[in-house]
């Protein structure tokens, strides 16, 4: 008589799920991710160290888990929107081997230095990473136009993509890199401080006079658009070092014009700070002797270049 070998029970093997995002930490951004997830028809699972800040996205159809590890478990994307680096990094040591063959999106605000730290953690647990800066307020999740900035290795962008179209329309693989991300976001937030404290000067100009500050502001709106595409011009010459000065006009031109628009404000009890620093700025690469080049060649006393050779510096 045949007998028949009983069959062997084996483990079961731990494998990532296909589909569905979790989305840890449910503050203001997390919260308004998971409901754009949510919308676009994406499974989602929310986690929040405080567990009732969860409410609105549990009406909206998430489930919620009661840790990282759990939230992990059943989601092949986690989206990490939580407090700073320090939290970043306990969120994922909390989630631990539930993390292998997941990957990692980390949307909170963080330095170069620690986006590449965070990356590294996830690596050690078996993640892939990407830094993904939402480059707006959390109102504008979902909406076409924001803008978000995926930093990280490209087949994580490819593999994601879509999903993170619903939560902006203008999604970009900026590099590599995981600190990318995190540097163009600090970059633009500095342009837009410096870029706002100039309107208030100007305007300030303008109100001394009492001129309307509704046309001056249709004014150099209709300015500001014609500059835009300049954007890329200066970026490219402070790479090449050629400063071409056709594109904002020769130093030794602009000087004067600096002086005039310092006695001007001046005279009016307006704030001179900024421009007497452009203006030092300008006297330098004027004393190397580079009177006849064009802006962009600043860069080389900005970073402290301007020993004399105007040449690449990026």
């Amino acid at each position: 008589m045949k007998r028949t070998r009983p069959t062997a029970t084996l483990p079961p093997v731990r494998r990532p799920p296909t589909d569905g995002v979790a989305v840890l930490g449910t503050g203001r951004l997390g919260g308004a991710i998971a409901e754009a997830l949510l919308a676009a028809g994406h499974p989602t699972c929310v986690w929040n160290r405080t567990a009732d800040r969860t409410g609105p996205q549990a009406d909206a159809g998430a489930r919620v888990a009661d840790s990282p590890a759990e939230a992990a478990a059943g989601a092949a994307l986690l989206v990490l929107c939580v407090g700073d680096f320090q939290a970043v990094r306990q969120t994922l040591s909390a989630a631990g081997a539930n993390l292998v063959g997941r990957t990692v999106l980390v949307m909170t605000t963080l330095t170069p230095d620690e986006a590449r730290a965070a990356a590294a953690v996830a690596a050690e647990h078996g993640a892939s990473y990407a830094s993904v800066p939402f480059m707006a307020g959390y109102q504008a999740i979902g909406r076409p136009e924001s803008l978000l900035l995926c930093a990280g290795p490209r087949e994580v962008f490819d593999r994601h993509q879509e999903t993170l179209r619903a939560l902006g329309g203008d999604v970009r693989h900026v590099g590599d890199d995981p600190g990318l991300g995190a540097l163009f976001e600090a970059a633009v937030v500095g342009f837009l401080l410096e870029f706002w404290a100039g309107y208030l000067h100007t305007l300030a100009l303008v109100r001394r006079e009492s001129g309307p500050t509704d046309a001056f502001a249709s004014v150099l709106q209709s300015t500001l658009q014609g500059l835009a595409p300049l954007l890329p011009v200066i970026a490219g010459q402070t790479v090449s070092g050629d400063y071409d000065p056709d594109t904002f006009g020769r130093l030794d031109y602009l000087a004067p014009m600096a002086d005039a628009m310092i006695g001007l404000r001046r005279s009016r009890g307006i704030d001179t700070a900024r421009l007497e620093h452009l203006k030092g700025l300008i006297d330098q690469r004027l004393g190397l002797g580079f009177g006849g080049e064009g802006l962009a060649s600043l860069i080389e006393v900005i970073e402290g270049s301007g020993d004399g050779g105007a040449g690449p510096v990026g």
